[in-house]
């Protein structure tokens, strides 16, 4: 049994959260949470990553390449991810691409 984003995202830790993109998603359930620092490996990738995941990145790998960024973000999407969390620990601001994809 899971829980949604839209409830995850009432807790405390993510009180002062901004959800930028993907408010369509936010009743998807969320089946366990990981940190996703690493590079993208398709062949390895497929097979880790699940239905429901719920990913908290710095997005380091990807924060100077925004190809990159917009092809990381889609393979994460194609693999049923409940969430993909940014810190802004690297990152402050996202392209418009970035935003729509």
């Amino acid at each position: 049994m899971g829980i949604s984003v839209r409830d995850a995202l009432k807790l405390d830790i993510f009180k002062d959260s901004k959800v930028i993109a993907g408010h369509k998603g936010l009743d998807r359930i969320i089946n366990r949470v990981s940190v996703f620092d690493c590079p993208i490996e398709v062949n390895r990738d497929k097979l880790v990553l699940k239905e429901g995941d719920f990913f908290i990145s710095n997005f380091f790998p990807f924060k100077d390449d925004e190809d990159y960024a917009l092809y990381a973000l889609k393979f994460i999407d194609s693999c049923g991810c409940a969430c993909f969390c940014i810190t802004n620990e690297y990152l402050n601001s996202f392209t418009q691409k970035l935003i729509e994809v």
